[in-house]
């Protein structure tokens, strides 16, 4: 059985590979052209290749760690990371893809690098994630000292499991025969 879902998962991550370079790749040449047609100088080629690094860097990662290796009897050795995933870096690294396909995009549809813009996106995103991260480790903030004061008046606070037991008796109680 866990050979299936292995094969299963290899040829998931080969259609997904497959339909990635289907769309990048032709979409990447056409704004190449739409650039050549346009006349770029140097720089703006250059700001070009740069803003693309990026997009060529999530699909190097995408296939180093997403295609399954075989063996010379076209067994099985390694499925890859499921590319299928929700909510992972893989998902994101995806849409820093198509984020970047769709300055592309507009590049060729409406001859203007304005879309790259875009991208700034990334790193706001990325900011607002790990403050949220901060938040679910951190915990709220508390002073020590509102602490020490309540610990010392002997103090209201109570732990989770107290309560839940004032509650738990508190209800009135069924007996059964």
């Amino acid at each position: 059985m866990a050979g299936k879902a292995t094969k299963k998962q290899a040829q998931a991550n080969l259609a997904v590979l497959s339909r990635l370079y289907k769309v990048s790749v032709p979409i990447v040449v056409l704004a190449m052209m739409r650039q050549w047609l346009g006349g770029a100088s140097l720089s703006q080629w250059l700001r070009f290749a740069f803003l693309h690094v990026p997009l060529a860097g999530c699909v190097y990662v995408l296939e180093k760690s997403g295609r399954p290796v075989f063996d010379a009897k076209g067994k099985i050795v390694k499925e890859g990371t499921d590319l299928a995933q929700t909510g992972g870096l893989v998902e994101y690294m995806f849409d820093l893809v198509y984020l970047s396909l769709f300055a592309d995009v507009g590049r060729i549809v409406f001859n203007t690098g304005k879309f790259w813009y875009v991208l700034l996106l990334v790193p706001l995103y990325a900011g607002w994630k790990l403050y949220g991260l901060k938040k679910q480790f951190m915990g709220p903030a508390r002073s020590a000292e509102g602490n020490d004061s309540a610990a010392a008046a002997g103090g209201d606070s109570k732990s989770k499991r107290q309560l839940k037991r004032e509650k738990k008796g508190s209800k009135a109680q069924v007996k059964y025969r």
